[in-house]
């Protein structure tokens, strides 16, 4: 398996060629990365948040009235009120939606249409400020009552009591069986304007829809969020896996082609389109771990009063882990750097620099024979001329002559 991973990526994303990128290209090409991965992103987000998505074939607004039907025939209800909930793709989601929600939002937009609400509101506010005023007289009349009495007793001038309002102890009482009749009054007007939107052959329509089909609907909600976390993940892959074919195929024919500029940015579109399917993978795979055996172990170490040795535990596996990525990741560059010893490129490019090929330190190709640094031989003796040149370029700086024959 080892072997299989090694020879895949070695025949398909290595290139062994010679040629190098410029700034501008390299530069370029993290251009042409963002792009793909802001356009991939916002495909996703588009498959997700408008097809294939429960919340856009039952909004927010239809549910709403599905939950609260018990507020549907009280004008007050904030159902009535002219919230909007517009986002991102709107127009579009609003195809998705439902029928019979559509039904249900059109029947509301009937109801406000032809019942002022506003006004029933109004009425309604004003007899709540009368109603909160009454309660406030009735409730002054019941913590003075003691007081007006004890004035009566002490045949105190009335011009002199503590009491607001001219209230005697012959008049409280009146005054008292007014304000509860005034109530009364109030409390019928709140009912009969509550009875007016209630009576509405429109609300009763309303209503009467959502007595026959309201439980069906919710069925269908239910149904529709079944399993939606998995389907959710499936269908972002069913969005990248073909993406992910079609640039592997197109990096390893240019790849095969030996059309170098071609194969990196199909290279480099790939890794980019793998980011987002790798991710979803994973959220795939988190969906199936099985989430109440891990729970059950956390419960079972917290009634030993010992939790922290699950994070321990989680701990060391990280380092474990990262011990192996980073130590493979080193073994690479290792291996990286003694290929690069034996490449050409490299060594004419130390030899342009003036630095060692081996340490990297700087050296004088012509006038040292050895790095100070490394000891590495810098110079060898041509066979045809018996003159020092430089080591492991191909040809002799003083005669010419290929000094690997």
């Amino acid at each position: 398996m080892k072997n299989f991973i090694k020879n895949f990526y070695s025949n398909n994303f290595v290139y062994k060629g010679k040629e190098k990128l410029s700034k501008l290209t390299i530069f370029a090409l993290i251009i042409l990365n963002i792009f793909i991965l802001s356009t991939l992103y916002q495909g996703i987000d588009f498959q997700t948040r408008v097809l294939n998505n429960p919340n856009t074939k039952f909004p927010y607004d239809c549910r709403d009235v599905l939950n609260y039907t018990s507020s549907i025939d009280d004008f007050n209800s904030y159902l009535y009120n002219n919230y909007n909930y517009n986002t991102k793709y709107q127009n579009i989601k609003d195809l998705e939606v439902d029928k019979r929600c559509n039904l249900i939002t059109e029947k509301i937009e009937i109801i406000k249409n032809n019942i002022d609400i506003k006004s029933l509101k109004q009425q309604n506010e004003e007899l709540n400020n009368k109603l909160y005023e009454i309660n406030s007289q009735i409730t002054y009349l019941e913590e003075n009552y003691n007081t007006i009495l004890f004035e009566k007793m002490s045949n105190q001038n009335n011009s002199k009591s503590i009491v607001k309002g001219e209230l005697t102890a012959e008049n409280v009482k009146e005054k008292y069986e007014t304000f509860k009749k005034e109530l009364e009054e109030i409390n019928r007007q709140k009912i009969d304007l509550e009875n007016i939107f209630k009576e509405s052959n429109f609300v009763k329509d309303l209503l009467s829809y959502l007595d026959t089909n309201k439980e069906t609907i919710l069925e269908d909600i239910k149904k529709s969020e079944k399993f939606y976390s998995i389907k959710y993940e499936l269908v972002i892959l069913l969005f990248l896996v073909p993406l992910v074919v079609v640039f592997f195929y197109l990096m390893r024919n240019y790849l095969q082609k030996d059309r170098y500029i071609l194969y990196i940015i199909f290279k480099n579109i790939l890794v980019v389109t793998l980011i987002p399917t790798v991710i979803s993978f994973l959220s795939l795979i988190n969906i199936f771990i099985p989430k109440i055996f891990i729970e059950k172990v956390l419960m079972f170490f917290y009634s030993l009063e010992i939790p922290f040795i699950v994070y321990y535990l989680a701990i060391a596996i990280a380092i474990l882990i990262f011990i192996f990525i980073i130590i493979k990741i080193q073994k690479r560059f290792k291996e990286d750097n003694e290929k690069l010893k034996n490449n050409n490129i490299s060594i004419v490019d130390a030899y342009n620099k003036n630095i060692c090929i081996k340490c990297g330190n700087r050296v004088d190709f012509n006038i040292m024979n050895y790095c100070p640094c490394c000891q590495n031989q810098l110079k060898i003796e041509c066979k045809n001329c018996h003159t020092n040149t430089i080591k492991s370029l191909d040809f002799c700086s003083n005669c010419g002559s290929n000094i690997k024959e």
